[in-house]
Formats: structure tokens, sequence, C-alpha cells
């Protein structure tokens, strides 16, 4: 594993999507093996958080979306994470944004922000 990869982690745990995606992005430009759609998966976790934050609901559904599609081939883990959470987590998210896409009325609620977690697994290096 890389300090940035790590670093990316802990920004993503800390709330700091904006500053997450571009530590795995950059981590991802030039990352050329198989497992290259997980780095794009946590890219589109990030942005899809970084855009609810903003109420910006359009935007976070269609990253979710792309988020859950790309780290889906990925569970239960890959790298030392946990992925079925994180990827419950914004299957819930895109869940309550479709909901609130269909009926258009009524508040929002932002759900708990999720977490990339660490398993007991062993760690592929991405270096």
């Amino acid at each position: 594993m890389t300090e940035l990869f790590f670093r990316g982690i802990r920004e993503f745990n800390e709330g700091k999507f904006f500053e997450a995606h571009h530590s795995f992005e950059e981590i991802w430009r030039g990352y050329r093996e198989p497992d290259r759609d997980f780095l794009q998966g946590l890219i589109h976790a990030a942005v899809a958080l970084e855009h609810l934050e903003h109420l910006n609901l359009k935007g976070a559904r269609s990253q979710f979306s792309k988020a859950c599609s790309k780290m889906a081939a990925y569970r239960p883990e890959r790298w030392g994470l946990s992925v079925d959470p994180l990827f419950a987590s914004m299957q819930r998210h895109l869940g309550v944004l479709e909901a609130y896409q269909e009926h258009g009325a009524g508040d929002f609620e932002i759900l708990n922000r999720p977490t990339i977690q660490f398993s007991s697994g062993n760690y592929k290096s991405i270096a």
C-alpha cells in the first residue's frame, strides 16, 4: 500500500471527500493493473459524498450509481479493505436519492456518512 492510498482513506473517513478524491485519483492516473476499477469506485464514492454535502442530489445520485457499478466486483474485500459496508452504504444512499427523485416532494434526509473500513484479510500492494 502506498502512503497516498492511506492518506485518501484517512481523508475520506474524516469527511474530506474533495481531498480523498484527489488522493485516489492521483494513484488511479498511473495505475494500470486489473484493480483499476476499484480505485475508480473509491473516486466515485468520494465525489458522490462531496455532491451530497452540497445538496447536488442529481450529481450525487449519478456518482453513487457509478461507484456501486465499479465496486460490485470487488466485494467482500479488496486490498485489505472491507468493501461490503461501504458498498451497502452507497446502495442505501442511492436508494434514498432515487426515491426522492421519483416522489420529488418532502425533505431529503442525508444518511450517516460512510467510512472505509479495514478488514482482517491480507493486504495487496498497489505500488
